[in-house]
């Protein structure tokens, strides 16, 4: 949604938003408040045992943010486009992120129809390729989206994506900008997707690289391949794979896993949505510890839009072998292998 710069602003703002005016250039202030309670069982209690926790949190949809998004028409086809993003607690009011300001997102770039190239803090590009597969969207409540994509975001990264008829293509680079390894702190990866008639199939890797050790550096590495098919305006199913492998500074297995998804998402009548989801992460090795317990998880999401900008949800899911969205097990109280969560929210987006 568009918004004027108040008059009360700083005058250096107003010039600013003034020139972007003169240079038939567009700047958009937007956000979203997500907040919900929570019921979630199998928590550990003070003094020892089990306890229910009934709690007020965020994120049920989608993180809480407020962020400025700008371009400028350069001509030819060519724009200058920039994202800042704020991330922020709406049970709280406190910052997502206290380390940063714009935690969520903070680039700069250059884009016509078919190209675009950005610098900055930003999403990896299997976080980008699994956005519109995962059934829930990356959703709180619940979708174990972190398991399933580990870091989500690289500082000082270069990203290209070009469009083709239906095509998908990215890859990104962050810098690890450390003196003794180009390697150390570093990360890449890209998809190649295809997006047409009712269709949107990915491949995907991602690999993120530790700090210099004594020479050495831990890495962790991602491959994905998902789908999902529009069988009509209504239903929506959706399937994935995703390999992953963890190695430490000495190069040892600190993590091997396999993350399978089956969505179903489907649309009633306006103003209701229904969202099924199954989700499974075979553990091979943690730790150097074979055979892991096979974690699993069942969501079932419902959204009722009140408007086109303000939904109500709530949520039901169950997991075993550990905690909600996969937790570890060491969350849970002492000797529980399971875990029930229950969720009702708001979201407002503007």
């Amino acid at each position: 949604m568009k918004k004027a710069v108040p008059a009360r602003m700083l005058a250096t703002l107003a010039l600013t938003f003034s020139t972007y005016t003169a240079a038939q250039s567009q700047l958009t202030i937007y956000g979203i408040v997500d907040t919900n309670l929570e019921y979630v069982g199998n928590q550990p209690k003070q003094g020892g045992g089990t306890a229910n926790l009934l709690r007020m949190g965020n994120s049920g949809l989608q993180g809480p943010r407020v962020g400025f998004r700008g371009s400028e028409d350069l001509g030819n086809g060519l724009k200058a486009i920039f994202t800042l993003e704020h991330g922020f607690n709406s049970d709280t009011g406190a910052p997502a992120d206290a380390t940063r300001f714009f935690n969520r997102g903070s680039l700069i770039g250059l884009e016509t129809k078919e190209h675009r190239v950005t610098l900055g803090r930003q999403y990896t590009s299997i976080f980008d390729a699994l956005l519109f597969i995962a059934p829930l969207a990356y959703s709180g409540s619940y979708e174990p989206f972190s398991p399933l994509l580990g870091n989500l975001r690289n500082d000082n990264s270069i990203k290209y994506r070009a469009n083709m008829a239906g095509l998908q293509a990215q890859a990104h680079y962050a810098f690890g900008e450390q003196t003794s390894s180009r390697s150390a702190n570093a990360a890449y990866g890209g998809f190649i997707s295809y997006v047409q008639n009712g269709w949107n199939a990915t491949i995907a890797a991602d690999q993120q690289n530790g700090a210099d050790v004594n020479g050495a550096h831990s890495r962790s590495r991602k491959l994905a391949a998902a789908a999902a098919y529009q069988f009509s305006r209504a239903l929506r199913l959706s399937a994935g794979y995703r390999w992953g492998k963890s190695e430490g500074d000495t190069g040892i297995t600190v993590l091997r896993d396999d993350f399978w998804w089956l969505g179903a998402n489907y649309q009633f009548a306006n103003p209701l949505s229904l969202n099924l989801a199954y989700y499974q992460n075979n553990i091979k090795t943690r730790n150097g510890v074979g055979d892991q317990p096979t974690m699993r998880q069942f969501t079932l999401q419902g959204i009722y839009a009140l408007s086109k900008r303000t939904h109500l949800y709530a949520a039901a899911a169950h997991a075993r072998n550990s905690g909600l969205n996969f937790a570890a097990l060491s969350t849970l109280a002492a000797g529980s292998k399971k875990q029930t969560g229950l969720s009702l929210g708001v979201r407002h987006i503007f």
